[in-house]
């Protein structure tokens, strides 16, 4: 026996279809909470509920200040390209914005050495920052920085400036390869404060690992992507039975994907 649809569920559909229709344009404010109320003739929670679901396919975004609007447009990246923030932003034609909440010099863990391929008792710079597109939150990066490679732009301004430009500007260093690992993961407390979602929103982590050329690794990195605001694509090449017979490794431990 079919179970019966929820209330909440049937008005996200209705909705989506105006949307998907064009009854909502892009960019077009989106009616209040309280509007959808007296239309629907239902509580406050089921329209909220039918909202949520809106917001997490990225059809809907909030201007603080303005109020919620239609959106069909999500910031696309290339997962096989390694670009800055910054850069992202300017060519989907957003202003870039960041807020440093974590920077210090530490003594990494072990599992942190490991993975950077750090000699013990080598330091490295702990930054967190939170980056926006246009005032809205849209990642959360979590890094480790090798402080021999970061000290010359250490006390420079990391809320204004791009760390690959400095480095670029200031220093000798120079990006090389980079390997990027891609996961699903759910809101916790703190992607639910600065990202402002929902606690168990569907997030995206990427693990990255960038090594200056024929130098040492310069950083690694777990950042959190909102989903409903970012995609990442990539290139395949054609089917080949032999790839299976040499996998690419999947732990991050490994020292060979350099």
């Amino acid at each position: 026996m079919d179970q019966p649809v929820p209330k909440y569920y049937r008005i996200y559909e209705e909705l989506l279809n105006d949307i998907q229709k064009g009854v909502y344009q892009n960019d077009n404010l989106f009616p209040s909470d309280t509007d959808l109320v007296k239309k629907f003739n239902v509580s406050r929670g089921t329209i909220r509920e039918a909202i949520k679901l809106l917001f997490q396919q990225g059809f809907l975004i909030r201007k603080q200040g303005k109020g919620t609007f239609v959106t069909y447009r999500k910031i696309e990246q290339d997962a096989e390209k390694l670009i800055g923030f910054t850069e992202l932003m300017k060519k989907h034609n957003l202003k870039p914005s960041a807020k440093v909440l974590k920077k210090e010099i530490v003594i990494p863990t072990a599992n942190i050495s490991h993975l950077m391929n750090l000699k013990t008792g080598k330091k490295v710079v702990r930054l967190i920052r939170l980056r926006y597109g246009d005032s809205q939150p849209l990642i959360v990066e979590r890094s480790f920085f090798n402080y021999e490679l970061f000290e010359p732009i250490f006390d420079m301004d990391l809320e204004k400036n791009s760390i690959f430009e400095l480095l670029h500007k200031k220093t000798k260093t120079e990006l090389g390869n980079a390997l990027q690992r891609i996961e699903a993961i759910s809101a916790g407390k703190e992607e639910h404060q600065w990202l402002e979602v929902d606690l168990r929103t569907p997030l995206l982590l990427i693990k990255r690992l960038i090594k200056p050329k024929d130098q040492q690794i310069f950083q690694y990195s777990e950042d959190v992507y909102r989903s409903d605001r970012i995609n990442f694509s990539t290139k395949t090449v054609p089917y080949n039975p032999d790839f299976g017979l040499n996998p690419l490794p999947l732990d991050l431990s490994e020292k060979d994907w350099f």
